[in-house]
């Protein structure tokens, strides 16, 4: 072999060793966070979907010291993992070493390497829910909205499919409801009294007046589906102006507007189908501009998910409408392109759990 022969062999090995190298750092996952949930849970977050089989083997998880691995559950947008161990200590500073791993559709020899983390579980946490990648628990948030048209009669279309909630003058009005009962099932989380702070947060993207708008919410007392229509005629079961489920369970007075004096969603004999909404507000907000976010908080919102997390077949969400206001305001809804405009729930709780 000339020496021309020999550089070219050189140079086609080394080549394959770094395409292979390049190959297989590309089929490592990575872990990009650890956040304790609870004192018996563990959300590892990666920063690519990962193989089911080797995300959920347990023995793929070594916490130190001395916690075992229950077991491990991937999630459905299939970068996160929950982490089931035996019982954390609060305030203790733990190591989280992980190996084994490999990327969706990755060969079975594209083993990532040894990575840990360390991290300590605080006394309280907050968790958010919403839609996407950079919420805590995603895909748990309806919304739509209902389409008010006040010159004509038939008022059975749906929105939900749009990239915007809008509350306006005429009765145009919006529905939210965040699912939570399986993430607190899985965090460990099952005491009302758990929760010590809720919170929804809403980016408002335009308001056509320079006047302050107050937008309220009541509590919804009837089961609603959300529809995908993008303003358009709604198909069966979907919530419009007219009705809760379309064609079949009617708003007692379009747009779900019968609230009785006394009923106000806190007991489960409020639930009876003889109202829409709850008569108590829950939160009121006074929207003064666009391209920011707005919250509603406070002692009834926590007592809403407080009643939710022990009655979670009456979660409904909420209906915001317009109270104070001559203008439309427009928020960004669940469909939104910008991923941090989106519907947000924030609970603060105690990561304490009954352990027997």
């Amino acid at each position: 072999m000339n020496n021309k022969q020999r550089l070219l062999t050189i140079a086609f090995t080394l080549f394959v060793i770094g395409w292979v190298c390049s190959a297989s750092l590309a089929d490592t996952p990575l872990l990009s966070a650890v956040t304790p949930l609870s004192q018996t849970a563990i959300q590892l977050r990666f920063d690519q979907k990962l193989h089911a089989e080797s995300a959920e083997q347990p023995s793929n998880y070594h916490l130190q010291p001395d916690i075992k691995i229950e077991y491990a559950l991937l999630d459905t947008r299939m970068n996160i993992v929950l982490l089931h161990t035996s019982p954390l200590e609060i305030g203790k500073q733990y190591t989280l070493v992980i190996h084994g791993l490999r990327a969706q559709g990755a060969s079975t020899d594209a083993i990532a390497p040894q990575k840990e983390m360390s991290f300590t579980l605080p006394e309280t946490m907050e968790v958010t829910f919403g839609e996407g990648e950079g919420v805590t628990f995603s895909g748990v948030l309806r919304d739509t909205l209902l389409i008010v048209h006040p010159k004509k009669k038939q008022r059975n279309d749906n929105a939900g499919g749009e990239p915007f909630l809008l509350c306006t003058p005429i009765g145009g009005v919006f529905f939210a409801a965040f699912e939570t009962i399986d993430a607190f099932e899985e965090i460990g989380i099952t005491q009302s009294d758990a929760i010590l702070e809720a919170s929804i947060s809403l980016y408002a993207e335009s308001v056509e007046s320079d006047a302050p708008q107050e937008i309220i919410i009541r509590r919804v007392l009837l089961p609603w589906k959300e529809g995908v229509q993008k303003s358009q005629s709604a198909k069966e079961n979907e919530l419009t102006y007219n009705s809760a489920l379309h064609r079949n369970l009617p708003w007692n007075k379009p747009p779900a507007q019968a609230m009785l004096e006394g009923i106000n969603g806190a007991e489960e004999s409020d639930y009876n189908g003889s109202e829409d909404v709850a008569h108590r507000i829950d939160g009121a907000t006074r929207i003064q501009g666009a391209s920011q976010r707005y919250v509603w908080k406070g002692q009834l919102i926590t007592d809403v998910y407080r009643f939710w997390l022990a009655n979670p077949d009456y979660n409904y969400g909420h209906l915001f409408a317009l109270r104070d206001g001559s203008s439309p305001v427009r928020f960004a809804s669940k469909e939104h392109s910008a991923e941090n405009h989106r519907p947000v729930l924030t609970i603060r709780y105690t990561t304490h759990v009954n352990v027997e």
